[in-house]
């Protein structure tokens, strides 16, 4: 069972990443990857731990220079900053899973791929990013234990941001309804439950059995979908899950750790959200770099409604990408919050 720490502080993000430092010391990283190899059965771990320790450490210092260095930018460059800042953490991430990385060059692209000319009337929600079959994010999906995707698979920018927990009010605003929402805990019955709302099980504009079917089809066996049965819960669909309520595919959370229940993608996948954040970031850093005069456009004279949601992103994907990599790294989910 992964645990759940709660951590409170009047800098919430300032303590995330003072929690860092555990892993910017010789000793500790050190330490950390040695237990991290054991237990995968790498052989020759010293000499492993003696090659990837540095590797660890000066990525993990790296990202928090360009997480700094986005903080205090315009969002002119920010995407940017952030973009680099998150290729840092995940060669930590991907470091502490797999010793030899990186053992190609292939492994060093960035994996992903946008149209880099856009054409006139640009929307962002409309964009695509492409999945390459080699580089730093499809490595870094398979440490996480990400679905497999088909050659060159497409994703739309609206339906990457449409699972983000914390986005889930300003999406609305600009395109209806989110493919994720918060759960209501239920401890009046037998069984602790979560109750889903009615208004997202109608947003799925499906029939009951299609949705259930759907549901727990990426649920796994110690979850269990149902429409409820005891008095009050006429048409209300609930969900049980037994154990670790935490590491379900179909839950993510937000920064105060409340649960969100999400649908799958439109090529019906489910993909973690360290993921989902990587690609859309991808998309924006590219747009930064590469299409300078449309992008100073969109975020200065506001030419754009998608100004509105890139920037909630911005804000929230710098707070909780580092977090997603700590609770990888810890095996556990941390939340800092304010008392």
């Amino acid at each position: 069972m992964q645990p759940q720490v709660r951590i409170p502080s009047e800098q919430p993000y300032r303590k995330l990443w003072d929690t860092f430092v555990y892993y910017e010391n010789e000793q500790t990283t050190s330490d950390y990857l040695r237990r991290q190899y054991e237990a995968q059965g790498v052989e020759s771990v010293p000499k492993w731990v003696y090659q990837a320790t540095p590797k660890f450490i000066f990525s993990i210092k790296q990202a928090r220079e360009y997480y700094r260095a986005a903080e205090a930018c315009d969002i002119l460059t920010k995407p940017l900053l952030l973009y680099y800042g998150m290729m840092a953490l995940a060669k930590a991430l991907i470091t502490s899973r797999i010793p030899d990385y990186p053992s190609t060059t292939s492994v060093l692209k960035h994996g992903l791929s946008t149209r880099k000319l856009k054409r006139d009337g640009y929307s962002f929600a409309d964009d695509e990013v492409r999945v390459q079959k080699d580089g730093i994010f499809q490595t870094l999906h398979n440490t996480l234990g990400g679905p497999e995707f088909q050659p060159l698979q497409p994703f739309r920018m609206k339906e990457l941001l449409s699972v983000i927990p914390e986005l889930m009010h300003a999406y609305e605003r600009l395109y209806g309804s989110a493919q994720v929402c918060p759960l209501n805990y239920q401890t009046a019955s037998e069984k602790p439950h979560w109750h889903v709302p009615r208004a997202f099980v109608a947003s799925a504009q499906k029939t009951r059995d299609e949705l259930l079917e759907i549901l727990n089809r990426h649920g796994e066996e110690r979850s269990r979908f149902s429409y409820g049965e005891e008095p009050g819960e006429t048409g209300l669909l609930r969900i049980e899950v037994d154990g670790d309520p935490l590491h379900h595919r179909l839950l993510l959370h937000d920064f105060s750790g409340r649960p969100h229940l999400r649908f799958p993608h439109e090529s019906d996948l489910v993909l973690p959200e360290i993921s989902v954040h990587f690609m859309i970031m991808f998309v924006l850093g590219m747009l930064c770099r590469y299409e300078t005069e449309r992008w100073g456009e969109m975020i200065l004279t506001f030419s754009s409604h998608d100004t509105f949601l890139i920037n909630e992103f911005l804000n929230v994907s710098m707070r909780k990408f580092p977090n997603l990599i700590l609770d990888e790294l810890n095996q556990e989910q941390t939340i800092f919050y304010t008392p």
